[in-house]
């Protein structure tokens, strides 16, 4: 479960706008500005606002060793990016005169207006290496041999009330063509499926995101609220990190499975964590939140058990009320007997948690 926040921040410098593309860090209490931060960055905020040590030791809670790992790695490697038209909508464009893309062409096809209103990614294939790449990334080859747009299904038509308005994908095919019509050279686009199957395949994706895509959350509410200090402390005691979104996390370093194992947010807004806030006594949560993605957790059983036993030591430090997600009394053996179900569903559609399916469809 990823729950890191985003946001974009206008900076007005004279006559220029610089825009901000982040992950959620503040640069101090009081400013409005935020900014991407580095490990190193967020790592000296804690530390200038006295917030780095620890009252006591009980990242043994944090059991590793306790969890099954596939064999079989999940994570992206190096060794090449293509379309996947298990969940995608995919467009070939070729020069019909043979030739290769340079990154003017794929710059002038694919310029700021398609990038912000048509979501897609631009993939490239290289002959030489016998290897499908990104097309448009900072680090992309200076040419490709042809070229592929995707479009993600899931995030196409994965609304509150799913309309699959074929319009959305026809869209994307009136506008290359208008492209295609004002470049230098004749350009052949093909689609690899009709837009009728795309629908058809985006409505499975969208049911099953729609049906399985539910975090494990435990709930530890105080009686008003938590001294921020001391809810810091707590959950630092337990071996969680502060980072990624300004919230805490169990980190999964190993290659299978989705990039924390569980994370600690709150209701109380700004629903993070900021250091500076937490040090001025101005962040005070009334609860704590514990939970992860089950369908991209590598060990969903197993760390809902250690979750638990996080939210339990939590609690025994600060005080408070344990309570599910629907705000009732938390029972443990309930709540894994609702775990097995679910999981028991999940398998029974072929969704394996922490797969590179889950992955890429939760």
């Amino acid at each position: 479960m990823k729950r890191t926040v985003l946001f974009i921040a206008l900076a007005i410098i004279f006559l220029s706008i610089l825009a901000y593309f982040i992950t959620g860090k503040k640069s101090n209490e009081d400013s409005d500005k935020y900014f991407i931060a580095t490990e190193m960055e967020s790592n000296k905020r804690v530390k200038d606002s006295n917030l780095d040590a620890v009252s006591e030791d009980a990242s043994h809670i944090l059991d590793t060793t306790k969890l099954l790992f596939p064999t079989k790695s999940t994570k992206v490697k190096n060794a090449g990016y293509k379309a996947d038209p298990k969940r995608e909508w995919i467009i070939k464009l070729t020069k019909v005169n043979g030739g290769d893309f340079k990154q003017k062409d794929i710059t002038e096809l694919f310029d700021y207006e398609w990038r912000t209103k048509y979501e897609s990614t631009i993939y490239g294939y290289l002959i030489k290496n016998h290897e499908w790449t990104f097309a448009d990334a900072g680090d992309s080859p200076d040419t490709f041999d042809k070229i592929e747009i995707a479009i993600n299904l899931l995030n196409t038509y994965n609304t509150e009330t799913p309309d699959y308005d074929p319009k959305k994908l026809e869209g994307y095919l009136t506008e290359l063509q208008k492209r295609a019509e004002k470049f230098h050279e004749k350009l052949l686009i093909e689609k690899t499926e009709t837009i009728a199957n795309a629908i058809i395949k985006a409505k499975k994706i969208v049911q099953l995101n729609q049906e399985f895509n539910l975090d494990a959350i435990i709930i530890l509410r105080a009686k008003q609220s938590f001294k921020g200090a001391a809810a810091w402390d707590a959950l630092q005691s337990v071996g969680l990190s502060w980072g990624d979104g300004d919230l805490f996390h169990w980190v999964n370093t190993h290659d299978y499975g989705g990039d924390e194992h569980f994370s600690v947010w709150t209701s109380t807004a700004p629903n993070y964590f900021l250091p500076e806030k937490v040090k001025s006594g101005n962040m005070n949560p009334n609860d704590l939140i514990f939970g992860f993605s089950i369908a991209r957790s590598v060990d969903p059983e197993n760390i809902f058990e250690i979750m638990v036993n996080a939210a339990k030591y939590c609690q025994k430090r600060l005080g408070g009320e344990l309570l599910n997600e629907n705000g009732k009394s938390f029972n443990f053996d309930n709540e894994k007997l609702k775990l097995k179900l679910f999981l028991s569903k999940m398998k029974q559609k072929g969704i394996v948690p922490g797969s590179g399916d889950g992955l890429q469809n939760f």
